[in-house]
């Protein structure tokens, strides 16, 4: 990273305070799961101060191993905060988290060589693990990529309001924000705003949707009046981008194995005022009612959820050879156990946030061989470092 000319600021306090103690609570917890809470408990913190205390405890985070190196090992939370505060060129001396550091010494560390692994802060064993399935070249690019704060984008829902309205729209309440040429319903959002709170949010026109996520949706290219299932909902983005593509013309049937994520999925259906969508959680009834009747399926498994990192940067360490490797079980299962719901002639869409080939085309190497009954029609890598999107795998079947 550049390395700014150091500034001596007066920092505000209770920011700092609620930094550490976010991070603090994050070593033991999901980041994401920290931060609301944290800013919840704090209502008098305007826009820019909330802003300030998510993006630097989450890039502490993000940034964790290479922090701990210009720290030369293990440090506190107090110490992390205050190095990286001081790699973004900003010293207060009368705080007490610059204490016992020396800004030139860890300026000077930041600029030596090292290792991708520790210039990115991946786990040795994940970076080994994608070197060998990606090649160096390719996994250093989606490193890099993969490292910074992930872009916003929106979907437009097109029963509503057109794409180009919508810009207008956003761009006249001072949202910068762009279209994307290569995904039809995708805004970029140069600058973050809170998009939530807006009317035209609460009024269905748009979700918050990675523009790499929104791809699936037109691989499976649903079709009005076809019946549809969704085999791994979770709260429905692509579940209401299917049906918002079939104009709500299609009966999409969206399961999964968390009841609170299908009560958020149905909370969103209302707000798109979307009538054709039913939510059930998994069981075996479903699979022998619907056997061999979908006209398609999709199936966004479970996966490693290496191509969004950006997202979870807590979520690295995670990802050990055991996890991987047990995570392509089930996705082996969910695609032999729900492939029967799709009927001859029907289509199957088989989808990861993953960039590893043993998830992506191996897995469905591996499903074809015991398969006869089903083709490959086309599949596609989404790689972050081509695109800015979300690193996402999908590969379309059909039913002979």
């Amino acid at each position: 990273m550049p390395i700014p000319i150091l500034k001596k600021i007066r920092l505000h306090k209770p920011l700092v305070r609620g930094i550490l103690e976010a991070l603090q609570s994050a070593e033991t917890k999901k980041v994401d799961h920290v931060l609301p809470a944290l800013l919840k408990a704090q209502p008098k913190w305007g826009s820019r101060d909330r802003n300030f205390v998510a993006e630097n405890t989450y890039e502490v985070v993000r940034n964790k191993r290479f922090i701990q190196f210009l720290l030369g090992g293990d440090a506190t939370p107090s110490k992390m905060l205050g190095a990286w505060l001081i790699l973004k060129g900003l010293y207060d001396p009368e705080e007490e988290i610059f204490r016992y550091l020396d800004p030139e010494v860890i300026q000077d560390n930041a600029r030596s060589d090292m290792p991708l692994e520790i210039r990115f802060s991946l786990p040795d064993e994940l970076s080994q693990r994608a070197k060998r399935e990606l090649g160096d070249d390719r996994w250093a690019k989606e490193a890099e990529a993969m490292h910074g704060q992930a872009p916003v984008y929106l979907r437009v829902n097109e029963r509503w309001i057109t794409r180009d309205k919508l810009v207008s729209v956003l761009l006249s309440k001072d949202i910068a924000v762009e279209p994307v040429a290569s995904v039809p319903s995708a805004i970029k959002v140069l600058k973050r705003a809170g998009l939530n709170q807006l009317e035209e949010y609460k009024k269905g026109f748009f979700e918050i949707q990675d523009a790499g996520s929104q791809e699936i949706a037109y691989f499976l290219d649903p079709q009005a009046g076809e019946f549809i299932v969704d085999t791994c909902a979770g709260a429905g983005g692509k579940t209401l981008h299917l049906a918002d593509l079939s104009r709500n013309k299609a009966k999409i049937l969206a399961l999964d194995v968390e009841e609170g994520k299908l009560v958020e999925l149905e909370k969103r259906v209302a707000r798109n005022r979307v009538s054709q969508v039913e939510t059930s959680l998994w069981n075996n009834d479903i699979l022998d009612q619907y056997r061999g009747q979908a006209d398609a399926v999709l199936m966004d498994v479970p996966c490693s959820g290496l191509g969004v990192l950006r997202r979870n940067p807590d979520a690295k360490e995670l990802l050990t050879e055991a996890y991987i490797d047990s995570i392509r079980d089930v996705q082996a299962e969910i695609l032999q156990k729900y492939s029967a719901l799709v009927r001859k002639g029907g289509r199957l869409v088989y989808a990861t946030c993953s960039l590893l080939s043993s998830e992506n085309e191996g897995q469905v190497k591996r499903f074809l061989e015991n398969h006869g009954d089903f083709e490959l029609i086309k599949d596609k890598q989404i790689w972050p470092s081509e695109t800015d999107f979300d690193g996402f795998y999908m590969a379309l079947l059909r039913k002979k």
